[in-house]
Formats: structure tokens, C-alpha cells, sequence
């Protein structure tokens, strides 16, 4: 639901309830609120916990800036630099890296959820690209600046077009 209806509704539903012979509970209107229009911070946080799992599993398949938690003995970032250098292989790491995430949100959020993703797409993508390269740094990984700063563009590419794709995927289904 766009927030430029959340005044409609929210009047509507008070005629509503105030019509009916029998009372809403008030709870009931704040589980459906909640439900309607979900707090930014919380979708956030099952956003953030989401890319946690899935980016450390993502490493098995690409390995990021040298980090291979689970030794495998191949990985995309092979390929993408056979095919394209390592310039564009940092690039094409941060979009397999964020994409991920976002497309598994899919699955996991409802479309309220999604629309809140939709709606704080630069922020959320920004701070959990960064966050990301900052734990990849914590964890040992060699990060020197330019390569950063592809794996970030990467990164925001791969997440706002997994977002959008995503948002857009959930509407024609619903």
C-alpha cells in the first residue's frame, strides 16, 4: 500500500469500526496497522540477518577479495576474471554478492515488506553494501581502494536491480 494512502485508510477504517455494532479491538487495529504498514527498521533488521547467512554462503560460490571460508576449489570470481579482468570481477562480485540477498527476500518478505525495501532502496542497499566490504575487512580480506570502490558500484547495481526486479515480480504474482 503507498504511504500517500496510509491517511485514507487509516480514516476509513476508523468509519468502519466506529459503524459496527460490535468494537474493534484496538489490538486488532494495531496488528493490521503493523501488518499494513511495517515498521523500516524491522524489515531492515530481517533484511540485514537474511544477508548475513545468505553472503557467507554466497562466498562458497564467489569469493570475495580472497576470502573462501569453505575452501572451495572453484569459484565465479575464476570465471569472471577469465572473461572480463579484475576490474569488471570486482564489479560483477558485488552484484552476484548484494543480488543474492534481495532476490531471497523475495521469498521471505511479504509485499508490504518489500515495498518498504522498495521505498529506503539507496539506504538500505548503501549500508548493507558497506557494512558488507567492512566485515570482508574484518574477516582478513585485502581490500585496496579501487577494488573497493568497483565492488561497491557493483554492489549498488546488483542490489537496486534485484530490488526493483524483485518489487516488480511480487506485484504481477499478488
Amino acid at each position: 500500500m503507498a504511504s500517500g494512502h496510509k491517511e485514507d485508510w487509516l480514516k476509513e477504517f476508523t468509519e468502519f469500526s466506529n459503524t459496527e455494532t460490535e468494537q474493534v479491538p484496538s489490538s486488532a487495529f494495531a496488528k493490521i496497522k503493523n501488518r499494513l504498514f511495517p515498521n523500516p527498521w524491522i524489515v531492515f533488521g530481517k533484511v540485514a540477518a537474511l544477508h548475513a547467512v545468505v553472503g557467507f554462503f554466497s562466498l562458497a560460490v564467489c569469493n570475495q577479495f580472497g576470502l573462501n571460508p569453505f575452501q572451495t576449489s572453484q569459484s565465479l570470481t575464476a570465471v569472471f576474471m577469465k572473461v572480463a579482468g579484475h576490474n569488471l570481477c570486482m564489479i560483477l562480485c558485488g552484484i552476484f554478492f548484494m543480488a543474492t540477498t534481495y532476490l531471497l527476500a523475495n521469498l521471505f518478505l511479504n509485499l508490504e515488506e518489500l515495498e518498504v525495501i522498495k521505498r529506503f532502496e539507496w539506504l538500505q542497499t548503501g549500508i548493507t553494501g558497506l557494512v558488507s566490504l567492512a566485515a570482508f575487512y574484518f574477516f582478513g580480506a585485502d581490500i585496496v581502494g579501487t577494488f573497493g570502490v568497483l565492488w561497491i558500484f557493483g554492489a549498488l547495481i546488483g542490489g537496486l536491480i534485484s530490488i526493483e526486479g524483485s518489487f516488480r515480480l511480487r506485484r504481477a504474482i499478488a
